[in-house]
């Protein structure tokens, strides 16, 4: 089967479910309309289209008036591709569209070119949200709109969003985590210093800051504990408030804070530690935690965390209250207190990962829809 995905840019978490389509037989081309700089593809290298004249102008315009470097609600909504996009599905001619825009102009012309040739549009959605703007009317609304355009049907990696799409009469909507290979390593024994990893951007909402607050908690508790912060310099206000901090609270030696590294030197730095810490809060789908279990790390994250349905309390982790940072530094504490159960739950953050992110059984959910959906939303 001929796939073509469809997305802004290529995030990372789409490379292992395109690979698994490949690894399947399928033949699977990716466009994208730029590049971030913590994608990893591989070999799987999306094709570049660049923006229609008349959006790259108005974009133009208003990056004169927009503050900080990452990319505003508006800019990612009224992004369209140019000629070129068209060209490319008419000669590709794929079966199938996995399609990771919503509610925006690159998912609108998609949709309109899909519908005319008859190709089966998969709708990548992450959303927890059954409204747009605080009104349920123009979320009907824009799920009417995709309906007419024919999209076959809603796939999503966490749950909130199936049960919002099913509490909102939508039917053709299905939960398919997000996947990742494992390799059957022996779980290591924990040493005497604890050490935690945790990745993510650099910026405010990341809330590495509350992390560094625990941390200094812990140490001040005699706990022998390391931590290693990790992520693309986004926001560099924010990343100087960070290094402050460690400064000012002597958390040098406890510390270190690595910037814009490889991906593939990412995932070795999960190798190399026990405990996996997402603080971030208004955090839509983090794909860290799921890196994370495959490679034997319980995980911590926020309940403004979308994939926090990936964790079962005490089993392969912990989730505390968003911006709470005494509820954070006790789930920490109680883990970190008892070695042996820690242990244990790394065993069960790596049979979760097999159990619940196999790449391979990803590919055959996504052939079985693709094959009996039938579109009834």
């Amino acid at each position: 089967m001929k796939f073509l995905i469809v997305a802004p840019r290529f995030h990372t978490n789409l490379y292992f479910r395109a690979k698994a389509l490949q690894d399947a037989g399928h033949i699977v081309k990716i466009v994208t309309l730029y590049k971030g700089q913590s994608e990893f593809y591989e070999e799987l290298k999306p094709k570049l289209v660049k923006l229609s004249k008349f959006s790259d102008l108005i974009l133009k315009i208003f990056s004169f008036f927009k503050k900080g470097k990452l990319k505003s609600s508006f800019e990612m909504r009224f992004q369209a591709p140019d000629k070129e996009f068209k060209k490319i599905i008419n000669n590709y001619k794929p079966e199938v569209i996995l399609l990771k825009a919503y509610q925006n102009a690159l998912a609108i012309k998609t949709l309109r070119i899909a519908k005319k040739h008859g190709i089966k549009v998969l709708m990548l959605t992450q959303t927890p949200y059954n409204h747009i703007k605080g009104s349920e009317f123009l979320f009907q609304q824009n799920i009417k709109l995709f309906k007419f355009l024919k999209v076959y049907a809603y796939i999503t990696p966490i749950k909130i969003n199936y049960e919002v799409f099913k509490n909102s009469g939508i039917k053709n909507v299905y939960y398919l985590p997000f996947v990742y290979p494992v390799n059957n390593v022996p779980v290591k024994i924990i040493k005497d210093e604890i050490r935690i990893l945790s990745i993510g951007k650099f910026q405010k909402r990341k809330d590495q800051l509350l992390l560094l607050k625990v941390v200094k908690q812990l140490v001040n508790e005699h706990f022998l504990i390391k931590l290693c912060l990790i992520g693309e310099l986004a926001d560099e206000k924010y990343f100087n408030t960070l290094n402050k901090f460690i400064k000012d609270n002597l958390l040098d030696k406890i510390v270190c804070i690595k910037t814009n590294m490889p991906y593939p030197e990412i995932q070795q730095e999960f190798k190399k530690h026990d405990l996996f810490v997402l603080p971030a809060y208004n955090e839509p789908a983090a794909y860290s935690p799921v890196e994370a279990m495959a490679n034997a790390l319980p995980v911590i994250c926020s309940d403004e965390n979308g994939t926090k349905c990936y964790i079962e309390k005490a089993k392969n982790g912990y989730i505390f209250k968003a911006r709470d940072e005494k509820d954070l530094y006790e789930k920490i504490k109680f883990i970190i207190s008892d070695k042996e159960n820690l242990l244990q739950m790394k065993k069960n953050a790596l049979l979760s990962a097999k159990e619940n992110h196999n790449p391979q059984n990803y590919a055959k959910e996504i052939i079985k829809i693709c094959d009996f959906t039938k579109y009834n939303s």
